[in-house]
């Protein structure tokens, strides 16, 4: 059977919206499913339907309290299930039921050994302890010494590496993802995970060269092109990055995953057109993926399409509605479309779900003010009261938009040394001068305010977003 993870790379978001995909190269256990109910179980697990392949091997070990391949199923699924949920309680059952396998077995087998390993790097993610990984990495030290078949040993070489990184130890990880190459030179996902090592280790060039080597060695297989992609995008080589997805998605046309990437690279080169079609046909192979709608609502606000936008933040919400970013879209949204305490109410449950969103203190703040319900004195309160010196760029929008500080100290406090966040900070501040411009009825001062946000082409920000609703002018 194949396990789903045994040489997957863990699934990584580098930004809210590239995803690092996985890879896979099938191992097999000692022994093939010998009943239908682990026929079935097999077919469950590899489908993702956990639950089920849980369900259908309780099943087998209750007939049978030493089904080595029931229990090496059912841990392999309960420590998937537990990843994808952080189910803490979930991933121990597997890693006890991986130890069950083991016993029942009751012979060398690297395989089983897998689910117990991932299971410990699983749970050293989750608990952030970091000892449960060395676990993993002191067992695989021992399997690896023994004579075993060369697939084998790459996988046990893999889930070393795996739990090195977890360990925060990328250079380890480079070593036994390339042993796991030298044993095993078809290991796809060795030759991804030596690449996303080197990205951790800060070697971008040596990353390359091993995102490249992965699409010289698999050249058919669209996810080596995703991840390179991925790779380029945050490397700020946008048309190559472009291009490898582009790739990706001709060898695979439901490649989801792939498509959507696709699109964040047209969102963020400012084709939002381009990208809202990428999004919606994401949509159309995997329905139940917030992200996509969440990608299409920004490019979708992008080109003046509100009530778009807002429906499908408002699906992401049902998605996904643990996410307090998602009220922070809804919060935009609303602003925009004057609905002003809406905005106010979807920014405060936003800051209330997630207090590190403090970056939507001065969007709640205004949105009051438009709306007339806001203390104004209590919300800046705290700026008000520390010294000039120890004021951060939320203190002094608050300030301003209360009238505490003038616009000179305002675009004075945006200038900074590094330069993406001076230009940021100056989109800000062009953005919020207007916006208290506009509600004295200075029309023709707020025109020149929103123009100069404009002029920064920080498009990513939703101040740059909101002048262009003030002016009516939308990207393509």
């Amino acid at each position: 059977m194949t396990l789903r993870w045994t040489t997957f790379f863990v699934a990584l978001v580098w930004t809210p919206a590239f995803i690092f995909a996985q890879a896979e190269t099938p191992p097999s256990p000692s022994a093939a499913p010998a009943d239908p109910i682990k026929t079935a179980a097999e077919q469950a697990y590899q489908e993702g339907d956990f639950a089920k392949c849980i369900e259908l091997t309780t099943q087998a070990i209750t007939k049978d309290n030493n089904d080595h391949l029931a229990y090496y199923l059912r841990a392999s699924s309960r420590v998937e299930l537990g990843q994808v949920q952080r189910d803490v309680k979930q991933v121990r059952s597997g890693i006890e039921d991986a130890r069950e396998s083991l016993r029942a077995i009751g012979k060398l087998e690297p395989n089983y050994y897998l689910p117990y390993l991932y299971g410990m790097t699983t749970l050293a993610q989750l608990e952030n302890r970091p000892e449960h990984a060395k676990t993993a990495v002191d067992i695989a030290d021992t399997l690896v010494k023994k004579n075993i078949p060369a697939e084998q040993k790459a996988n046990i070489y893999y889930q070393r590496a795996v739990a090195n990184l977890v360990r925060r130890q990328p250079q380890d990880a480079v070593k036994d993802y390339q042993a796991a190459i030298e044993a095993f030179p078809t290991h796809l996902g060795a030759r991804i995970g030596l690449a996303e090592s080197y990205v951790q280790a800060n070697q971008p060039e040596k990353a390359l060269e091993a995102y490249s080597a992965a699409v010289q060695a698999f050249p058919d297989n669209p996810l080596v092109y995703n991840n390179r992609g991925m790779f380029l995008q945050q490397r700020g080589q946008t048309k190559n990055a472009y291009a490898d997805f582009t790739k990706a998605i001709e060898l695979d046309p439901k490649f989801a995953v792939a498509i959507t990437n696709r699109g964040f690279t047209s969102m963020n080169s400012g084709q939002h057109a381009a990208a809202e079609a990428d999004f919606t046909a994401a949509m159309t192979i995997d329905a139940d993926q917030p992200l996509p709608y969440s990608l299409r609502g920004t490019s979708r606000l992008a080109q003046g399409k509100i009530e778009l936008a807002l429906q499908d933040y408002l699906t992401v919400q049902k998605l996904d509605p643990q996410n307090p970013t998602t009220n922070a879209d809804i919060g935009f949204a609303k602003l925009f479309a004057k609905d002003y305490a809406g905005a106010q109410t979807s920014f405060d449950t936003a800051m209330t779900a997630d207090p590190n969103l403090r970056y939507l203190a001065p969007w709640r703040l205004w949105s009051g003010l438009l709306a007339g319900k806001t203390d104004a004195a209590a919300q800046v309160r705290e700026s008000a009261a520390k010294p000039a010196e120890k004021r951060d760029w939320v203190d002094h929008l608050a300030l301003y938009l209360t009238g505490e500080e003038t616009e000179q100290q305002l675009l004075a406090a945006a200038k900074t040394k590094d330069a993406n966040l001076q230009n940021a900070q100056q989109c800000e501040a062009y953005f919020f001068i207007a916006e208290r411009k506009a509600k004295t009825s200075d029309g023709n001062g707020a025109a020149v305010a929103y123009k100069a946000a404009l002029q920064t082409k920080a498009i990513n920000l939703s101040a740059y977003r909101g002048a262009q609703f003030a002016l009516q002018q939308f990207a393509k």
